[in-house]
């Protein structure tokens, strides 16, 4: 239901700001009358929302979770937490996003309900924050976010050094080859052909793939546009094959991850596994691991009948099941999954380097060729 933003006097005449949910402002102002509230201003909060930014930047909600864990363990409740950072940060952005999440929260809505409903936090973090909120251990499931976002803040760092070099040598080859072609090629070709003789295949080659640059590139470009908006409004991603699996680990990692910390603040493994679902983005898996161990099968008997799941996974919950230390064996699969991911990740980003660096010495060595051929044509015809 859409959020309003209301300003009205209640029966003492004092000055009231209220957030509701309603589903229309009809709703809203019969609310408002049961409750003796005199309404002066309506607005409505989805209109506000549009006007902000898409996301909030990975750094800031590392930060975000690291103070809001923090302060938390103090003994403070949410919305003394997000005044007290709302008054602390000096980025505007934040202080907006504080601010409104506070008032969310005051007028009724639980935090992750808040964060969903601004639309500017990670999906996977929202769900975190639900199921700590679910299972009362908050403060931990914050902290084991904050710490899944800041490894993947340093790997971010060391993959952007890593690719620095390649795609400064990309766009400086960029130019070169859009100089040779607009100017350097035209020109020699037309003293070629001037003088009666045959283009080189690879020149004319050249100015073939030019001529289709110059004339479809621009209604490429809006193709392309249309594709990717449609496939974003669709919800639907472009799967690489070889990040696949990278995706996959990443998702297991933080699966296990939460069921490790909500277990060992004491939530039953049933509802562990019901409260971990939001941070699935294979719908109805986790509700299917639920019912099998509420049936009596056990949590890797339950995994292997999924039939999802790595066959590692599967042995070292069988491992920890049998051995009495489910937690730490989940801790170990959720550390295990994120290094491979990193790793992989790392391996993509080295290997880019030496990819890029052939791809733009093929495209310059086939360009200078272009040039290079008319001209020795020309040699031999002043010979």
């Amino acid at each position: 239901m859409p959020l309003y933003k209301v300003k009205g006097f209640d029966a003492k005449g004092d000055l009231k700001n209220i957030r509701r949910d309603a589903s229309n402002e009809e709703d809203l102002l019969k609310a408002m009358q049961l409750e003796g509230i005199v309404p002066i201003e309506i607005e409505s909060e989805q209109k506000k929302r549009v006007e902000k930014v898409k996301s909030l930047k990975l750094d800031n909600q590392h930060m975000f979770c690291t103070m809001l864990s923090a302060f938390l363990r103090s003994g403070l409740s949410i919305t003394e937490v997000l005044g007290l950072l709302h008054r602390q940060t000096r980025d505007k952005q934040l202080k907006s996003i504080f601010s409104d999440l506070r008032e969310s929260v005051e007028s009724g809505r639980s935090l992750a309900q808040s964060m969903n409903a601004m639309g500017v936090f990670r999906p996977s973090l929202v769900g975190m924050v639900e199921s700590g909120e679910r299972s009362s251990s908050l403060p931990d499931v914050l902290e084991r976010a904050s710490a899944l976002l800041r490894s993947e803040l340093e790997l971010r760092r060391k993959i952007q050094s890593a690719l620095t070099y390649p795609i400064m040598m990309l766009v400086v080859g960029a130019f070169v080859v859009t100089f040779l072609i607009t100017y350097v090629v035209p020109q020699l070709t037309s003293i070629v052909t001037d003088a009666g003789k045959t283009l080189p295949l690879v020149t004319r080659l050249l100015l073939l793939i030019s001529s289709a640059v110059k004339y479809g590139g621009i209604p490429a470009i809006f193709a392309l546009y249309l594709f990717f908006r449609r496939l974003k409004r669709s919800g639907k991603r472009i799967s690489a094959p070889f990040f696949r699996e990278t995706r996959n680990q990443l998702t297991v990692s933080l699966i296990f991850s939460q069921l490790a910390t909500l277990i060992k603040t004491g939530v039953p493994l049933v509802q562990a596994i019901e409260m971990s679902a939001p941070m699935d983005p294979q719908a109805g898996r986790m509700a299917f691991l639920a019912d099998e161990v509420r049936k009596g099968y056990r949590f890797s008997q339950s995994l292997e009948r999924q039939g999802t799941f790595p066959e590692d996974v599967v042995a070292i919950v069988r491992i920890g099941e049998v051995g009495g230390n489910l937690p730490d064996c989940l801790d170990r699969i959720a550390t295990n999954s994120w290094e491979f991911a990193q790793n992989a990740m790392q391996k993509w980003s080295s290997l880019a380097e030496p990819m890029i660096i052939i791809v733009m010495g093929v495209v310059v060595g086939f360009v200078v060729m272009a040039v290079l051929l008319p001209i020795f044509s020309l040699s031999q015809i002043t010979g």
